[in-house]
């Protein structure tokens, strides 16, 4: 009895080391592989589309200085790239405003205007696409908004730039058409096999019900809330909005990194 409880602790112990040395690989890698085979751009080069929730320098900007390696477990790939810090490789934190591609109360179509010279001009390796908030500001997700995103994330195919879709977050009082939006989202992430930063996900797993607004989304309901934007302890993700759409969207690059742009990295 004694051997074979120590032969299933072994065993037990060798397939825990062998899954962390070798991390599932997500559905979406391979595909992302060979859009990222057609880049003719930036190396590092980070597009941000999106509304005011993007526009805002509380996020994604603190990339660009602060170190969020100390708050990643242990996961099996690599903290940060080889030789450098996360903001030596990044570019364009702070590209904030319409010639970026982002600014308050746009919607998709103003994104889908805007992005040509974006894409033409700065070759972007990635880009975090986040569009919707405005869009169903009037309570339901208007006709033609599907078809407009889907166009967003293939002008980023067809140029070789991985898209890191994300999802809303909650607005107050616009509950049903935030999961409407969210599951078209959600259902493109999948059918165009690209990577899907689940923002609305983390925020109601940490805060359920309506226990987000007010802390995760400010007090106007809309907008995440601020404050440390790069503390990206357990407690803090709890508080400010702004730093956990900048965690969820750094553990989707970090994915996106060494499965795709540079895997040679992570073996």
């Amino acid at each position: 009895m004694r051997f074979i409880i120590l032969f299933l602790t072994c065993l037990y112990l060798w397939k825990f080391s062998e899954a962390h040395a070798n991390p599932i690989e997500p559905s979406w890698a391979d595909s992302m592989r060979k859009v990222h085979a057609k880049l003719k751009g930036n190396t590092g080069r980070v597009a941000q589309f999106d509304d005011s929730i993007t526009y805002s320098m509380a996020f994604w900007s603190p990339l660009g200085w602060s170190d969020p390696t100390p708050f990643l477990s242990d996961d099996g790939l690599p903290k940060k790239p080889e030789n450098k810090r996360w903001r030596d490789w990044i570019i364009g934190p702070r590209d904030k405003g319409p010639k970026f591609g982002n600014y308050s109360g746009w919607r998709v179509g103003n994104a889908l205007k805007a992005m040509n010279e974006v894409i033409r001009r700065d070759k972007p390796e990635v880009a975090i696409i986040m569009l919707g908030t405005n869009d169903i500001a009037s309570g339901k997700v208007p006709q033609g908004y599907q078809g407009g995103l889907e166009q967003i994330v293939d002008k980023c195919v067809a140029a070789g730039c991985v898209s890191i879709l994300n999802t809303i977050p909650p607005r107050r009082n616009r509950k049903e058409a935030v999961l409407a939006a969210n599951g078209i989202i959600r259902k493109l992430a999948v059918q165009k096999k690209i990577p899907l930063a689940d923002f609305h996900d983390a925020i109601i797993k940490r805060r359920p019900g309506n226990s987000w607004d007010g802390t995760l989304i400010s007090k106007d309901g809309v907008h995440p809330s601020g404050g440390k934007s790069q503390d990206y302890s357990s407690d803090n993700l709890k508080t400010c909005g702004y730093a956990l759409r900048n965690w969820v969207n750094f553990l989707a690059l970090r994915q996106v990194y060494f499965r795709v742009l540079h895997p040679e990295e992570a073996k």
